[in-house]
């Protein structure tokens, strides 16, 4: 099959399996409801504030596995990943990531730092920040959704379903999160050793690839990932209250916590570009769980409509100054050089 063939076919079964989702979620909620209610517009707009907060602490979370590399390259103790590659790849690869069908657009921001040039960061480099960033967000999700459920207060549904599913996945992110630890101890000798016989493209990759966790593995450099993704998730949760409650809905921090993390999971799912289906049928199954069914159809088909125009709203508004720091730094000249002067400007 051809590359359009191949591209057609991923975009179609992306539409399919968006349309089935939604058509599994239409009787439940209004997809679009006729009548908003937001009876407290000034929670949303504080909710809208937080995005950029938001997007800016989980941009920076990779400076963390990526300064030892710019460092080790450059031999500059100081040395950084340049602030407009950082903050400008994250905030137009969350958009990408939106857009893409079945999450194709997870490879953009390790192509984004890649091709940027800086010494130290190349594809195994950038791929490996991300899947440790990935791992955990996954365990982080997980850990929302069963300490949500564990505390919100009176569930309306059974919750076994929803916390076995969650248990599953925790149990999948651990392995991976293990899997990269074991990769990361693994000393350099064993692991040259262990690639021997791949190919010399597959060896390199992963002999960058598990230096850059090894990195990660230090607590200067692992404690600060973990933290700064607890402080996004905990901007997550805090969001996702206000758009409850700018919707109505007025339940509590917890219950916020089990959506958030009901919703994580659900976008993992094959559903269609920015996330449609995939997004409504963790929202419906999360709300069955906190809300009468009375409350789905009002101010919980408001809330879904809200919060899902709200990220995909966001991730856009903001991936233009992304786009713009990625241009800005594509002007820049390359360290230890200077723009060519003008021929003109010398007598």
């Amino acid at each position: 099959m051809t590359r359009p063939g191949r591209t057609l076919l991923l975009w179609l079964a992306s539409l399919i399996g968006g349309a089935s989702l939604l058509w599994l979620v239409a009787p439940r909620l209004e997809l679009w409801p006729s009548q908003l209610q937001l009876p407290r517009p000034g929670l949303l707009l504080a909710a809208a504030a937080l995005h950029i907060p938001y997007s800016l602490a989980r941009s920076l979370r990779l400076r963390y596995a990526l300064d030892p590399r710019v460092q080790s390259a450059t031999g500059d103790p100081h040395a950084r990943v340049p602030r407009d590659l950082l903050y400008g790849s994250g905030l137009v690869a969350f958009f990408v990531i939106l857009l893409l069908p079945l999450r194709l657009g997870e490879l953009s921001r390790p192509l984004i730092l890649a091709r940027a040039g800086v010494p130290g960061i190349g594809l195994p480099e950038a791929i490996a920040a991300v899947a440790s960033e990935r791992a955990v967000d996954g365990l982080l999700v997980v850990s929302l959704l069963l300490l949500g459920v564990a505390n919100a207060d009176g569930l309306l549904a059974s919750a076994d379903g929803v916390l076995h599913i969650g248990r599953v996945t925790g149990l999948v992110f651990l392995t991976l999160v293990v899997g990269l630890t074991t990769l990361a101890l693994t000393p350099p000798r064993w692991l040259d050793r262990l690639v021997a016989g791949f190919p010399s493209r597959l060896a390199r990759f992963l002999r960058h690839f598990a230096v850059t966790l090894r990195d990660l593995a230090a607590p200067r450099t692992g404690l600060p990932l973990v933290g700064w993704s607890l402080v996004y998730w905990a901007l997550t949760v805090g969001q996702l209250w206000l758009v409850l409650h700018a919707c109505g809905l007025t339940l509590g921090l917890a219950a916020a916590a089990a959506i958030v993390g009901i919703v994580g999971l659900s976008i993992q799912l094959p559903g269609g570009p920015a996330q449609v289906g995939s997004f409504q049928v963790g929202s419906v199954t999360a709300l069955t769980l906190l809300v009468p069914e009375a409350d789905l159809q009002g101010p919980g088909s408001s809330f879904v409509a809200v919060s899902y125009l709200l990220g995909l709203f966001g991730a856009a508004a903001l991936a233009v100054p992304g786009a713009w720091l990625l241009a800005r730094l594509a002007r820049r000249p390359p360290e230890g050089q200077t723009p060519a002067a003008d021929p003109g400007s010398e007598r």
